[in-house]
């Protein structure tokens, strides 16, 4: 550290004449909307410098910063669409001297990363902060009904999730169906720190033949519904059976599918495929279920 600080303090007594310019040119893995990754250059940015080594450094720290700032957005769960690989340093005459060697090239590069890489994550720390503000006008001005949280927590599964910090669980109906290879129905969902999110959709097809379903129909009351998941998936197994199921987050598109579900007095379900369907009668511990689930979420302070 000693070093670098020596080497910026010698630069000072330099006049901005003896300066040289250099071209800081990143390389990065760059991924598209697809999913398809390719090497791309970003655009030069200007070093001044009075030395090829000092150019070098300061590069360096560059290159150390985009890396940090890459690896501090994924810690904090955050999609990343490029990747930092490496970097040109391009000379006034066009030649790379990011392979130049100088002494202690290696011991002060080591101390660029230490001062980089220990850096706190600001963007989980802000993220943190944001959470806790959330909570705190959460508390504040949320509905939140403690009786009928206590009357239907009874009904509910509830599972902490082992990997999370921010308290999560998820709330599912007791009598829903505990594996894949069963026909089911049903809403879920999760909290993160007592706050409710991500109220969820599953529906689950367990059969001797395949659909390959991609629509579903609702006859709720003689009112009839809509509904195309975004993402069907399939298996098989158990003697030549097979299932099929979709679970995927509800929006308030959805809304009134939902208040339905959950208000029904009778209701069925039919699952289209490619060449053939079948109808499902949905029970009335089913449409229990929706109701109760609905109304714990609403209970505990969402807003569905």
């Amino acid at each position: 550290m000693k070093k670098i600080l020596f080497i910026v303090i010698v630069c000072m007594f330099f006049s901005c004449e003896q300066k040289s310019k250099y071209s800081y040119i990143e390389i990065i893995d760059d991924e598209s909307l697809l999913g398809d990754i390719s090497e791309k250059e970003k655009e030069p940015r200007i070093i001044e410098a009075i030395s090829d080594s000092i150019a070098y450094l300061d590069a360096y720290q560059k290159f150390c910063v985009s890396k940090k700032v890459n690896q501090d957005m994924i810690d904090a769960s955050q999609k990343v669409y490029s990747t930092p690989k490496s970097f040109k340093l391009l000379d006034a005459t066009g030649k790379d001297i990011a392979l130049v060697n100088f002494i202690d090239k290696e011991k002060l590069e080591k101390e660029v990363e230490n001062r980089i890489f220990s850096l706190e994550n600001n963007i989980i720390k802000d993220e943190k902060i944001r959470k806790k503000e959330d909570e705190k006008n959460f508390q504040a001005t949320a509905n939140i009904d403690s009786s009928k949280i206590r009357e239907l927590k009874k009904y509910f599964v509830i599972k902490s999730d082992e990997f999370s910090n921010e308290n999560k669980k998820w709330y599912t109906p007791s009598n829903a169906p505990k594996y894949t290879n069963m026909n089911g129905i049903y809403f879920y969902f999760q909290t993160e720190n007592n706050i409710p999110s991500n109220l969820r959709f599953r529906l689950q097809y367990y059969a001797d033949d395949w659909l390959f379903f991609d629509k579903v129909q609702f006859s709720i009351d003689n009112k009839a519904f809509d509904y195309v998941p975004t993402n069907t998936e399939t298996d098989s197994g158990d003697g030549g059976y097979i299932w099929e199921w979709f679970d995927e987050g509800l929006t308030i598109t959805d809304r009134d599918l939902v208040y339905a579900l959950a208000n029904a007095k009778t209701a069925k379900v039919k699952l289209i495929g490619d060449k053939y369907y079948d109808i499902k009668t949905i029970t009335k511990k089913q449409i229990l279920n929706f109701k109760r689930t609905l109304d714990l979420y609403n209970a505990m302070g969402g807003n569905y």
